[in-house]
């Protein structure tokens, strides 16, 4: 193997995989937001503009993902120069990256805040969103700044490190504290109990793939201090948070037809209820021995009504 092939390997194999696994997640989180679109048009305009924004910068994640290898691999082939260096390319991709995390931790800390109303619960959640935003930012502009990527990595190891470990903590605390107080919610009915069951389903099913490959981020730093394998795993974490945001909100027809059955009754669930949609008017007309009058409830939509708004 010839040196241009050997430092190719060392640096490129990483962000190439993770490449190839991002644009396949990429394209699962394309037939989520459009399935999100066609089904919750009843939720709030904030909830959909995020949405939109997230499928917006995913996107322009995934073309530059495309763009740079072309440039690493295709167009620089066998320049050691080239391979040895980063560019701004590099730089915006994490940056944009590091953009979708912050976006989804603030969302699932609000869902947990609007469940449980727990402010050190929130405080702690927000402060280590920044963190390890803040923190992750620092590397990303300094790899462009650095000489050649091993000197990058010789004089960011710490930093990395720790924002590895911060992923780890944020996710993790997340997940264990909404499968904590879901649990917590059972109130000894069959049809509530079992949507809590679904949901405690969901959580531990995001939360620990995330947490898994945060872990798995940090295993492959400590392993290949030289090389950028650890960007791969970034990049397929990268994609794993949008889905989790998006999982999260197109369960809740899954949910619904979970919670309802047969004999459907109107069950709520006091601690658990998140108004993700707009209240809707509705009209009804009763009709008196006198006069005929017409009657406007502001009520919100009912579990008969239409579900997709509630979970």
């Amino acid at each position: 193997m010839s040196s241009s092939s050997a430092l190719a390997v060392t640096l490129m194999r990483g962000p190439l995989i993770g490449t190839l696994i991002g644009l396949l997640l990429y394209g699962v989180t394309c037939m989520q937001i459009f399935f999100y679109f066609h089904n919750y048009q009843d939720d709030r305009p904030s909830l959909r503009r995020t949405v939109a924004v997230l499928w917006l910068l995913e996107t322009v994640h995934a073309g530059m993902l495309m763009k740079t290898m072309d440039y690493y691999l295709v167009a620089n082939y066998g320049d050691p120069s080239i391979l040895s260096s980063a560019t701004w390319d590099i730089a915006v991709i994490f940056i944009i990256g590091l953009l979708i995390d912050f976006i989804v931790y603030l969302y699932f800390s609000w869902r947990i805040w609007t469940f449980f109303k727990r402010r050190p619960v929130l405080v702690f959640m927000c402060a280590i969103a920044f963190a390890r935003t803040g923190l992750s930012i620092v590397p990303c502009i300094w790899c462009v700044l650095a000489k050649s990527w091993f000197v990058y990595r010789e004089e960011t190891k710490t930093i990395i490190l720790v924002g590895n470990i911060l992923f780890i903590v944020g996710d993790t605390f997340s997940a264990t504290v909404f499968i904590y107080y879901l649990r917590q919610s059972r109130i000894g009915i069959y049809r509530t109990d079992r949507l809590i069951n679904r949901l405690l389903l969901y959580t531990m099913a995001t939360g620990a793939l995330t947490s898994l490959v945060d872990v798995a981020a940090l295993i492959v730093t400590l392993l290949q201090p030289n090389g950028l394998a650890f960007m791969g795993v970034i990049l397929v974490q990268t994609q794993l948070y949008a889905n989790s945001l998006l999982t999260s909100l197109n369960v809740r027809h899954a949910s619904a037809r979970s919670f309802d059955g047969p004999a459907s009754t109107n069950i709520e669930l006091p601690s658990l209820s998140v108004q993700f949609a707009r209240p809707r008017l509705s009209w009804t007309t009763e009709q008196s021995d006198h006069s005929g009058t017409t009657m406007m409830n502001n009520n919100l939509p009912q579990d008969h009504d239409r579900d997709d708004g509630q979970v």
